[in-house]
């Protein structure tokens, strides 16, 4: 008898149960497949055991097949957790382009930085880095030259500290200690990493991240954070300009909630797929 959970035993003809199913069909990919799809919004984050467990696989299998996606860049691990990254999205995106995240965002964040005069980004967490997945450019060019694809250490910018702010706790302290160790603009003393905890607790509470040259000498940016339909935050969106020209309260009280409005269509639109007209 087969214990509930555990894999069916494979059928040399490949033909499956009741001889239903097609006979060259590759195990191993529906097996890969299977753990890629086992973590979902009630299992963003498990360990080696709970993905055996929800794929009804080996726990030896279930290893191999974990550590193939991280080679490939699907998985991530931090300790014994594992979590899918960023790059799961391009597996449909590919395809179908018009859901990407891009294409989205794009109607949206061009009306607000035509509104605010301002650069605006939209950016994913991706490892210890903000990956840049959209911009437009304000009118006047700003000193920072970023394009799609830019990679930033996630703490140096308003993007990234909204998405930090979202992190459970485990994954959070995770990357605070591996910043101690770092090179460069990764790393962090531990006077800056008491800093930053306390400015993420900051956005936390309030949904919103205010940087003042953060990033480089005389930009200034405010960044809040997009959701997914489950509620959790999938990226985040930032309206950035030169420091002289806006006074950091009227920028705080004039962007934030124009930032959060136009937000909330796109969180929106990512939970319902439907296009803004």
């Amino acid at each position: 008898m087969r214990h509930e959970g555990s894999p069916a035993p494979e059928d040399p003809t490949g033909a499956g149960p009741g001889g239903g199913r097609p006979k060259d069909l590759v195990q191993s990919l529906e097996r890969g497949i299977a753990v890629l799809t086992a973590f979902d919004a009630d299992h963003p984050t498990m360990n080696l055991t709970e993905v055996a467990k929800r794929c009804g696989l080996p726990r030896s299998a279930t290893r191999r097949f974990l550590h193939t996606l991280a080679d490939l860049g699907y998985v991530t691990a931090s300790g014994r957790q594992f979590e899918l990254t960023p790059q799961v999205l391009e597996l449909g995106y590919s395809y179908l382009p018009k859901l990407s995240l891009a294409d989205v965002v794009r109607p949206h964040t061009e009306r607000l930085a035509r509104a605010l005069g301002a650069s605006v980004s939209v950016a994913v967490l991706d490892g210890g880095d903000v990956r840049y997945v959209h911009r437009v450019n304000a009118p006047s060019a700003l000193a920072v030259s970023i394009r799609v694809g830019s990679r930033i250490a996630a703490h140096r910018t308003g993007l990234g500290r909204v998405l930090l702010a979202s992190l459970p706790a485990a994954r959070l302290a995770a990357y605070l200690e591996d910043s101690a160790h770092a090179h460069g603009e990764y790393q962090l003393s531990s006077a800056e990493q008491k800093e930053l905890t306390l400015a993420l607790e900051a956005v936390r509470e309030q949904h919103w991240s205010y940087v003042d040259q953060l990033l480089d000498v005389g930009v200034r940016a405010v960044a809040v954070p997009l959701y997914a339909r489950d509620g959790s935050v999938v990226a985040a969106l930032s309206a950035s300009l030169h420091s002289a020209a806006v006074p950091k309260r009227a920028m705080i009280a004039e962007f934030v909630p124009r930032l959060q409005e136009c937000a909330a269509r796109i969180s929106l639109e990512l939970r319902t797929g439907i296009e803004s007209q």
